[in-house]
C-alpha cells in the first residue's frame, strides 16, 4: 500500500490537533529522512543536537531536517531528556518497532487514513518515492540548464546553420 501525501499531512494535522506530539515526531521523522524503524535508538538529543544521524553500516551520515531538528530538540527539552534516545518508554528504554507501529497506526483512525499504510514502512516508501520524484526534478532542470547553455555558446560562437559562416559578422574564427 501506498502512503499519498495528503494522507500523510492529514496524519501530521491529526497528531497536532489530538496533541500526540511523538506520535507527530515520529511520522515525521520517518518520512523525511527515510530512517528504517530498527535505527530510531539512533535519534538522539546529541543528533539532534548535531543536525545528523550516524547510522551503523552508513557511510555517510543522515542530515536531520532542520524544522525536524529544532522540533525533535524542543520536545525532548519539554520531556525533561538531556541524552540518549528522544523516542524511549517511560522506564527509559527505545520504543518496540510494534508499539511505534501501533501508535502510528491508532492515529490513522482518527485521521482516516487505511490503518495498513499506517506503519513505518509506508512512511519510509512515501521518503523514497518523493526522493526520486525531487531527484527526476532536479535531473530535468540540470539537462534544461544545459541545453540553455549550449543554446547560449551557440549563439555566441555557433556557425550560423546551413551557411558555413560565422553567426557574428564581426567575430573571425
Amino acid at each position: 500500500l501506498e502512503l499519498t501525501r495528503s494522507e500523510y499531512l492529514r496524519l501530521l494535522s491529526t497528531a497536532r490537533a489530538l496533541r500526540q506530539e511523538r506520535v507527530y515526531l515520529l511520522i515525521k521523522l520517518f518520512t523525511s529522512t527515510g530512517l528504517p524503524v530498527h535505527e530510531l535508538e539512533q535519534v538522539t538529543v546529541e543528533a539532534a543536537g548535531e543536525g545528523v544521524l550516524l547510522l551503523p553500516g552508513e557511510a555517510m551520515p543522515q542530515r536531520l531536517p532542520d524544522c525536524l531538528r529544532r522540533e525533535l530538540l524542543d520536545y525532548a527539552r519539554r520531556q525533561g531528556l538531556t541524552a540518549g534516545p528522544v523516542f524511549c518508554t517511560r522506564n527509559g528504554k527505545g520504543m518496540s518497532r510494534t508499539q511505534v507501529t501501533e501508535e502510528i497506526q491508532t492515529l490513522c483512525h482518527d485521521a482516516r487514513v487505511e490503518e495498513e499504510k499506517g506503519s513505518p514502512r509506508c512512511l519510509r516508501k512515501l521518503y523514497l518515492a518523493t526522493q526520486a520524484e525531487v531527484e527526476r526534478g532536479v535531473r530535468l532542470l540540470a539537462e534544461q540548464s544545459y541545453e540553455r547553455m549550449l543554446d547560449t555558446e551557440q549563439l555566441a560562437a555557433g556557425w550560423a546553420e546551413g551557411t558555413g559562416h560565422s553567426i557574428h559578422k564581426d567575430v573571425y574564427i
